[in-house]
Parts: C-alpha cells; structure tokens; sequence
C-alpha cells in the first residue's frame, strides 16, 4: 500500500508540474510565467508593498482591490527572490503545488479518521481530490483557492481529531480565524462551523462559541479595524464593485442558477446516492463535513456565483470544499459496495457482468465520479485533463504580457495605462493602472451596475464587469495610453476621437494620449513604421 500512495503522489506531482508548464508561453525568445489576472493584481500589491509603496496598485492611492492579504504577503516574500520578472509567477505556482501536496495529507487523514483507518477509502479520497481541475487550475494559475483548501482540510482534520476525544480545538478555530485573512468571506464559514459544532456538542458547547467570537473578534475585527486606517473603508474595493448596486433578487436567481447547473454538470443522482448511503451509516462526524459543503455553496448562491464558470459552476468558492464532498462521496461508494457485495444468495444466480459489477463496484463508481467531475461540458473536457488543451486563458495571458512589454518600450515609467485586465499588463509593463472596471477604483466600485434587459436579466450577472464609466476612466482620468475597452466601443468614442493616436502593432491596438510626455513618440513612430 506504501508504494501505491508514493505512485499516487508522484503522479500528482507530475502532472501539476505539467500543467504549469502550459501555462507558459515563449515571447521573444524567452518563456514567460504568468498567473491567472486576478493574481496578477495580487502580485501587483506584492511588488509594491515589498518596494516600501504600500500595499496598493498606485503608489499613493490607497485602494483595496484585493481580498486576500495573507495570500498578497506571501507573494511579496517571494519577490525577495533573484528570480526575473520573466519567472517570478513560477515560483508561486510552485508554491501552490506544495499547498495542494500537504492539503492532501490532511485529505488522507480525514479519510481514514471516519472509515475506520479505511486505506481504501482514504485513497479515493485523496485521488480524487489530487486530480480535481478546478482545483488544480485555480491553485497553479496563482489564486489564493490553495491555502483556502489547505486551511479548511486542517482545520476540519482537527476538529474531528479532537471531537472523538470529547474536546474542544483552540487550533481548529485559529485556523478558520486566518483563512479570513486569506479571504474575508470566510467568516461565514467560521460561523456556521462553530453554531454547528456548539449545536453538536452540548457539553462543549460554551467553548465552541466563545473560541469562534474570539476568532471573529481577533482575525475579522482586527483587519477590519486596519482596513478602516489603512483604506478608509470598511470592506474591502471589491466587495462594494461586487455586491453593491444590483437587485439582490436577480443577483440570487443567478446565484441558484449557477448552483444547479453545478450540482447536474457533477451528476447530481451520483452524489445524492452516495450521500443516501452515507446518512445510512451516519456519524455525528459527517455533520461538520456537512456543514462545511453547505456553508460555502449557500455563500455562492448569495453573491451570485463566480464571474467564471469553466468547470460546470464549480466556482473559486465551492471549490475549497470539494475535498470534503468528495469524502462523503466515496464513504457511500464504501457501503454501497459493502452491501452489494453481502448478497450471498444473489451470488450463485450473477453472469460474469453483473459479478464483475458487484466485486468492483466501489473502484468503479470512483473512476466514473473521476470522469464525471472532470468533464462538466462532456468528454471532450478530458482533453484538459490530459493536458491536450491548454489551461484557462494561457493565450490571454501571453497577449497581455505581449502588449506590457511593447508599452513598456513606447512609454516612460510616469505612464498611466487604461485597462480592463488590471493585473499582468500593469504588472509586466511597471506602469500606473486606470482600472475600467474598478477593482481598483472606488468611483467605479460604488456605481449602479449595468443590467441585462428580459429574461436575460436573470441569469445573466457578471461579477465584478458590470460596471464602468469611459467619461470618468478616459474622459475625466486622461490615461497616456488606451490599452483596452470594455463593452460597446462607441461610448468610449467621444472620449478618444481626436485625443488619442491609434498604434496599431503586432496585432493590439492602442490609443495614445496626443501630447503626453509619457509617451517615447519617437519609439512610438519606429513601431508604426513596422506595422
């Protein structure tokens, strides 16, 4: 069984290297890194709080356009490192890697904890949580869904560890208290834990509730509290870009929309039969697994969902609890195979199918589950899994880079670029950001979001691209350059028709402020004159 766990993770390892592997490109002869944009804003933030500029986009203003400062200062560590710009992403990509390889320690260890020391059950547990896309994609591609996962699985491994020996984890609650600084919106999953855990264990129950009071006090007051000094805000930017100026009702007809499409993509008669057999044989332990599930899918119902559902709507916030689903999942594969397999008297009467059936039941329906929540859009997904495709937004993500590092030529470091992927193109070029869609913006974060008209309205919601304002970003602003337009072009129009001089250069367009001293107009010229 050793040598199986080692395969098992070496695979893993294998594959993850894989997969970032495709996520580089080669520009100029030289292979480039870089992180999903997201990240990119993240490690925007990093260069700036490590270059004594504060932990903000531009220097001087104070913006919260991120919601992961524990995730932001780990990346600022590692710009400590001699590595250049060209490769400093694989290093945190690297570091997601050793978060997902411990978090399936943790996995394990869940595993056998509530089957009974089960090598079998624990190793499907952790295979399919090792080989999860959306998992290893949001992780690798630099988001913070790493951590967040390694988090909750300590935090739940401890939990149980202690709940068997009737006592209550200060340890468990401290961890739940900082995966807040790795996202606020933990907070939530905080306390339902605790609540749970208190209305679980009578006997404990004080403790549960005074040790998760503190943990909100200490971890979610106390950054709030910095916040309020720091930014002058009492939430982060892009929770007012997110969650404010829209119909609460629309916004949650999106949030069960997304859901469900969730659960059918994941084959939802597949997990409703493993959770059937699992509350068959309940334990008391299933409960927190339970709660944990529940909590972060009722937190993506009501923000909406996520602005990005490749994998079936298995968005950034189900995703960290997947490895708990997937727990639950293979226990009823265990005792659905167990009680198959104890139908003595059916034996004698099986063809060599339904023996075959029957004697591998469990290994089957794992594989199947494997495929399934794998291949949300069909089997064509598998080509991903593979690593056939490229990972989401590669070519993106080399476009970007490309376009930094051509306005990083044609312009002077006082440059400001307009923008609506606002992490690598500021990041690659070192050029000051105007944000069109307001992560890092508080004009544009507190406007009324753009809504879809008829039944589109409610299903349609985009996270985070709703809202945008070209009198403000362009016409007010004045960016020396236009790198990017969200939405109808004509209404940006007015703003750059006799402003801007359009550069047409390796296919990317932009528009250049008439006059600026930020801009190198003779390298401009030399560009042009290629194209």
């Amino acid at each position: 069984m050793k040598k199986t766990w080692i395969v098992l993770y070496t695979l893993f390892i294998l594959f993850s290297l894989g997969f970032i592997y495709k996520t580089s490109f080669v520009i100029d002869g030289e292979r480039y890194y870089s992180l999903f944009d997201d990240a990119m804003i993240s490690m925007n933030y990093a260069r700036n709080l490590l270059q004594g500029n504060g932990l903000v986009m531009n220097p001087g203003e104070r913006v919260e356009g991120i919601t992961n400062p524990l995730w932001t200062f780990s990346m600022a560590a590692v710009h400590l490192l001699p590595v250049p710009q060209s490769k400093i992403c694989l290093i945190v990509q690297l570091t997601g890697l050793l978060l997902l390889l411990i978090n399936l320690f943790f996995v394990r260890k869940t595993a056998l904890l509530l089957s009974n020391n089960s090598e079998k059950m624990a190793m499907a547990a952790v295979f399919l949580t090792a080989f999860y896309l959306p998992l290893i994609n949001w992780t690798l591609q630099g988001m913070e869904t790493g951590l967040q996962t390694f988090f909750i699985s300590a935090a739940v491994w401890m939990m149980l560890k202690n709940q068997q020996k009737g006592i209550v984890s200060v340890g468990s609650y401290v961890l739940l208290g900082m995966g807040t600084l790795i996202r606020i919106d933990m907070a939530f999953l905080l306390v339902v834990i605790a609540v749970f855990s208190a209305l679980g264990d009578r006997k404990n129950k004080k403790r549960h509730l005074i040790f998760g009071l503190l943990a909100l006090v200490l971890f979610v007051g106390g950054q709030t509290l910095a916040r309020i000094l720091y930014y002058n805000d009492p939430l982060p930017n892009t929770y007012y870009l997110k969650m404010t100026g829209y119909p609460i009702l629309l916004r949650l007809t999106r949030g069960f929309l997304v859901w469900g499409s969730f659960l059918w993509n994941m084959n939802l008669l597949l997990v409703a039969a493993a959770f059937v057999m699992a509350l068959l044989h309940y334990k008391k332990s299933f409960g927190l697994l339970i709660a944990a599930v529940l909590a972060q899918m009722i937190y993506s119902i009501y923000v909406g969902g996520d602005a990005w559902e490749e994998f079936g709507g298995s968005n950034r916030y189900i995703t960290p609890v997947m490895p708990m689903l997937f727990i639950l999942c293979v226990f009823g594969f265990l005792k659905l195979g167990e009680y198959l397999a104890s139908g003595e008297e059916r034996k004698g009467n099986d063809n060599k199918i339904l023996a075959f059936f029957r004697n591998h039941v469990f290994s089957l329906l794992v594989i199947f589950s494997f495929v399934q929540f794998n291949s949300p859009h069909g089997p064509l997904n598998m080509k991903d899994l593979l690593l056939f495709n490229s990972p989401p937004h590669v070519e993106n993500n080399k476009t970007m880079v490309e376009r930094a590092l051509l306005i990083k030529q044609i312009t002077t470091p006082e440059a400001a670029l307009s923008v609506t992927w606002a992490g690598a193109i500021p990041y690659f070029s070192e050029r000051k950001t105007v944000d069109i869609l307001g992560k890092t913006d508080k004009t544009i974060a507190r406007m009324e979001m753009r809504q879809s008209s008829g039944r589109d309205r409610f299903r349609y919601f985009l996270p985070g691209h709703l809202k945008y304002d070209y009198s403000y970003s362009i016409g007010q602003l004045q960016p020396d350059a236009v790198l990017q337009f969200w939405g109808d072009l004509q209404e940006a129009e007015p703003y750059i028709n006799g402003k801007y001089t359009k550069l047409v250069a390796i296919d990317k367009v932009f528009y250049l402020k008439n006059g600026s001293n930020a801009i190198l107009w003779q390298k401009f010229m030399k560009e042009e004159q290629k194209n």
